[in-house]
């Protein structure tokens, strides 16, 4: 019975650390790959933004760096999987505008991977994303017959009003620093996310009706998508960009 005793201890003693080990690397390997939807999101909201733009003569090659971290939704994140942290990330070999009137995003980074005991791991990504330019349509042949149902707006989640401008100041959340105290006599609920972690200083919009602890809670962030007026008939236009 001893003897059986010491073997399992011994056993317990070897597989314990592997299994430690084994599930560090797991969740290692897991933000990882979390960490690049977050970041490929943030390039596709990034190539509508700049597909919007493109019927400027000369687009700007800096828009990318300017526009793509404010679509990202979890900053920390990105930071600590990512060689750099969001400065790490760029957009070499980005094409504002092809002579087929395409946007190309390119987005480079370096991922980092992290595991006890093994020198830190690094790996070279690259994301493409290939967006129609908003230019307008074609003239003087005849074969382009565009509606007022074809044309193009922007909706979010939660589809209450559809946009006419990706930049519609009801999409582009302003968010303002307060104290707690002040967010609730105003009326602010805390935020089903990070409003439980509040502390002194707190993150309110002028649209939302919530608190947030963290600026960059997912809360504080919306996903616009890019879809044809005739497939969100029914659905009333925003007060401010489709009077």
């Amino acid at each position: 019975m001893k003897n059986n005793l010491g073997s399992a201890v011994v056993e317990a003693t070897l597989i314990i650390p592997v299994f430690l080990f084994a599930m560090i690397a797991i969740y290692s390997m897991c933000r990882c790959k979390l960490a690049e939807g977050i970041i490929y999101e943030a390039a596709s909201e990034t190539a509508e933004y700049m597909a919007e733009y493109s019927y400027m003569d000369e687009p700007g090659v800096l828009m990318p760096g300017l526009i793509m971290p404010q679509y990202i939704d979890n900053n920390s994140l990105v930071d600590v999987s990512v060689e750099g942290g969001i400065n790490g990330i760029n957009y070499l070999g980005t094409i504002t505008r092809d002579s087929d009137n395409y946007v190309i995003l390119k987005v480079n980074y370096t991922l980092k991977i992290d595991i006890p005991m093994i020198p830190s791991m690094s790996k070279k990504r690259q994301i493409v994303v290939k967006q129609r330019a908003y230019i307008g349509e074609d003239e003087g042949d005849g074969k382009s017959e565009c509606t007022e149902d074809d044309k193009y707006v922007y909706v979010t989640d939660n589809k209450e009003v559809y946009h006419n401008s990706r930049t519609c100041t009801h999409l582009a959340l302003s968010i303002h620093q307060t104290n707690l105290k002040n967010a609730q006599n105003c009326g602010f609920s805390p935020c089903e996310f990070c409003g439980s972690k509040s502390g002194s200083v707190v993150y309110i919009t002028d649209e939302g009706a919530r608190y947030h602890s963290d600026k960059s809670c997912s809360g504080l962030k919306r996903t616009v998508y890019a879809v044809r007026l005739k497939d969100v008939a029914g659905l009333p236009g925003c007060s401010r960009c489709t009077q």
